[in-house]
């Protein structure tokens, strides 16, 4: 009959179909779980040629038109010789450039485009942290005594004083017409119009900072007046002034899910018994954190690898064509403060401390619960800040050395400073005495 021919037509075509419907079903599965290798830009992660596939954001600045411009090239072609591209960053990220504080170290050698703040905070960009759309923090943080002495002394040296024979004020110099002045060259250079804070500290303290530091005790008639010179030094913001968006209960209840999402801290310390800090290497930390997170880790190595050639290259270059290095000072003022210099007393450093107390307080938010916070800071009587809960995240970012490191350079700050920082011990004249 015709329904069992019928019948028969469509059995044999189910065998004809069904081995091919069942490769192409397993094709399509395999390219479904492959994909789960691929990151946001759709790069195999686990292809052993995908660095040669990835394109990196180009982003290239002309200046004589004022114009930013963003292309797609490889990354050999980018670190390439004669490469003006750079990486930006800028759609998300802010950096503060906290003064005295290794900014302008972070500054020249980061090497990747954001939103520099300096040198004051900025309530346009604090709101943009809060709502959006900058949702990533960069912070650099040095011992708030440390940074201090070092604002007070950098003032000290590049405010013209009467009687200076530098020149006054900046100049253009050179074939491209440079401007430079006090803050670049402070040995050719001084800064005019801050007559009052210059003669407050020749006159006042002395052009000492240990002077101002006894003045801010808290049983020091002086105190009043002391701390309204405090805050008229350049430099002088605290940390707790730069984050009070992140502090202060009134400004942190405006931050929404589209606001600051991630704080990353470059701690400037150099622990006891080190030659050095670990600055530098938190930048390169810095470097590789931001673009792995843009490109993927081996991406990252091997930008991170490519630049590294391509400094090397221009070095070998400066030195077979005798290029002198050009000396800046990074707003250093150690160039120009020998070991002769007076140093803070016991009494003004405990006195300094306990006026900064509340940046320590803020340094030990930033270590949040961890385990080196309960056991080696429980000696130093310092209750934490009660700030936004991204001040924790302040050193989990990076490797696991990295985060280690990160949180020993905040530990150091906060020990070497302890026996001041307990104010149950009494007052800064007692602790003095008794030792």
């Amino acid at each position: 009959s015709l329904s069992r021919q019928r019948m028969t037509l469509y059995v044999w075509l189910t065998i004809a179909l069904l081995p091919p419907l069942l490769l192409n079903f397993n094709s399509l599965l395999k390219l479904t779980q492959d994909s789960s290798t691929e990151d946001h830009d759709g790069i195999d992660m686990d292809h052993p040629s995908f660095i040669d596939r990835v394109l990196l954001k180009c982003t290239t600045f002309d200046r004589e038109t004022k114009t930013t411009s963003v292309t797609n090239v490889t990354p050999d072609d980018f670190y390439a010789e004669g490469s003006k591209c750079g990486h930006s960053f800028k759609e998300d990220t802010v950096a503060f450039h906290v003064g005295k504080g290794g900014g302008g170290t972070l500054m020249k050698h980061l090497g990747i485009g954001v939103n520099w703040v300096h040198p004051l905070p900025k309530s346009s960009i604090n709101e943009q942290l809060q709502s959006g759309p900058f949702r990533t923090l960069i912070f650099n943080v040095r011992d708030p005594v440390d940074r201090f002495i070092s604002a007070f002394n950098w003032r000290s040296i590049i405010l013209c004083h009467p009687n200076d024979e530098r020149h006054r004020g900046k100049k253009k110099i050179g074939k491209g017409k440079r401007t430079v002045g006090g803050t670049k060259r402070p040995d050719e250079f001084c800064k005019e119009r801050y007559e009052e804070e210059e003669i407050m500290l020749r006159e006042t303290y002395e052009s000492n900072p240990n002077v101002l530091a006894e003045a801010l005790c808290h049983d020091s008639p002086l105190r009043p007046r002391a701390e309204q010179d405090f805050g008229n030094i350049h430099h002088s913001t605290t940390l707790t002034q730069w984050l009070d968006f992140l502090i202060d209960p009134r400004l942190v209840k405006n931050i929404t899910n589209d606001g600051i999402q991630k704080f990353l801290v470059l701690p400037v310390e150099k622990r006891s018994g080190a030659n050095e800090t670990l600055f530098e290497k938190h930048i390169e930390n810095l470097q590789r954190h931001l673009l792995k997170n843009r490109y993927g880790v081996d991406a990252s190595d091997k930008m991170m690898q490519l630049a590294q050639e391509k400094k090397v290259k221009k070095e070998e270059e400066e030195r077979r064509l005798n290029k002198p290095k050009r000396e800046t000072h990074l707003h250093s003022s150690s160039k120009f403060h020998n070991s002769t210099k007076p140093m803070l007393t016991k009494l003004g450093e405990c006195c300094l401390a306990r006026y900064l107390i509340d940046d320590y307080r803020l340094i030990q938010s930033m270590l949040g619960g961890g385990k080196a916070s309960n056991i080696d800071l429980a000696i130093v009587g310092l209750d934490p800040l009660d700030a936004h809960p991204v001040i924790q995240k302040a050193c989990t970012w990076g490797n696991e050395q990295h985060k280690q490191e990160c949180r020993g350079d905040l530990i150091s700050m906060l020990m070497r400073r302890a026996k001041y920082l307990d104010e149950s011990k009494g007052s800064c004249s007692a602790i003095v005495s008794a030792e």
